[in-house]
């Protein structure tokens, strides 16, 4: 893993460099535009191991379906992250991979979907979105606009899951809904001892 990160990192300066004699950054700039492409290699490798283990498990069209709703709500709903990208990763298989096994076992119907998301929009309504101490949610404003995306998001997703009519497919959809909510509960932030409501501590200060 060391040998995975330290090849990220030396791709990302390089990359860095090159956009660099365009962009012309400096400084913290470069920093940043260092590490948002550290950022998007680790991510795009985690993908790539989620995709691999998928096919050979014959599990990609699960994989994938999964990946895109999660990715959806997680994009307002936010919630925490694993605190290495080993973790990540193993964590990420488990809920894609092992999720897309169970889809074809569980095969819910309507009546399951429309609970299932009854649960999963309340959820979103009281405690989207889900900040950690990296990436605090500063501003009523902001947390408000992500609140109601999420919960838009999650309405558009009870309806494709109501009108696809492969069960496979409408179990897949709930259980990366309840992945998502499950990581901006309060309870589960107590289980893993992470810090809730990290936004409080800036806005308290400012």
């Amino acid at each position: 893993m060391k040998e995975k990160l330290n090849f990220v990192e030396k791709l990302s300066q390089d990359v860095a460099i090159k956009l660099n004699k365009h962009l012309k950054k400096e400084g913290i700039e470069l920093v940043k535009l260092k590490f948002g492409l550290e950022v998007i290699f680790i991510n795009m490798f985690k993908i790539i191991i989620i995709f691999l283990a998928a096919y050979y498990c014959k599990l990609l069209k699960e994989a994938v379906i999964m990946l895109a709703v999660f990715g959806c709500l997680r994009s307002n709903a936010f919630g925490l992250h694993a605190k290495n990208s080993i973790v990540c990763t193993l964590m990420s298989l488990l809920m894609f991979v092992l999720g897309g096994y169970l889809s074809r076992y569980l095969m819910f119907n309507n009546y399951i979907v429309v609970i299932s998301f009854c649960i999963i929009i309340l959820f979103l309504l009281k405690y989207a979105p889900g900040d950690t101490e990296a990436h605090p949610l500063v501003g009523e404003k902001l947390r408000n606009r992500l609140k109601k995306n999420a919960v838009i998001i999650g309405v558009l997703l009870m309806v494709v899951a109501l009108i696809v009519p492969d069960k496979e497919i409408k179990t897949c959809i709930i259980l990366s809904g309840f992945y998502e909510t499950i990581s901006i509960l309060p309870i589960t932030y107590k289980i893993l001892k992470r810090r809730y409501k990290n936004y409080y501590e800036f806005e308290k200060t400012s």
